[in-house]
């Protein structure tokens, strides 16, 4: 039986990694989780130290964000004091800063990932895999 469920944990995974081009040339950054992005059916709040943030996507185990600035937290920064709102709970955390990328139209990107409790972590993974389903549902 532990063979088996390893099986199924290596193939979810397997099932769950996307290779993204860079933005920058032909790096490729290797995600485990799919990032489901953000929008009216799946509302999502972020403000970290009192300050409100447009949320672009989520997923298990992080959060991107949009800022005006670039210069808000560099790459391996902890922010502390972040503040989720999901489905009307609130989930307080810490995360690292794993990426800060340029938009086009402006602003940057910054995806962070997050140090959460277990149970919060729990809610998350559901909050997020019934994003999932209603994003594939709908095409």
């Amino acid at each position: 039986m532990a063979k088996q469920e390893t099986l199924l944990e290596n193939l979810k995974d397997l099932e769950e990694t996307l290779e993204l081009s860079s933005l920058l040339g032909s790096e490729t950054v290797v995600r485990k989780t799919f990032r489901v992005p953000v929008n009216e059916q799946t509302p999502v709040e972020l403000t970290i130290s009192g300050v409100s943030y447009q949320v672009a996507n989520i997923s298990e185990g992080g959060v991107g964000f949009v800022a005006e600035a670039g210069d808000l937290a560099e790459v391996g920064q902890r922010m502390l004091s972040l503040h989720l709102r999901l489905d009307e709970r609130d989930l307080h955390a810490e995360g690292t800063v794993r990426h800060v990328t340029p938009l086009e139209d402006g602003g940057f990107l910054y995806g962070l990932s997050l140090d959460l409790e277990s149970e919060d972590r729990a809610f998350m993974v559901d909050f997020v895999q019934k994003a999932r389903e209603r994003f594939f549902g709908q095409g």
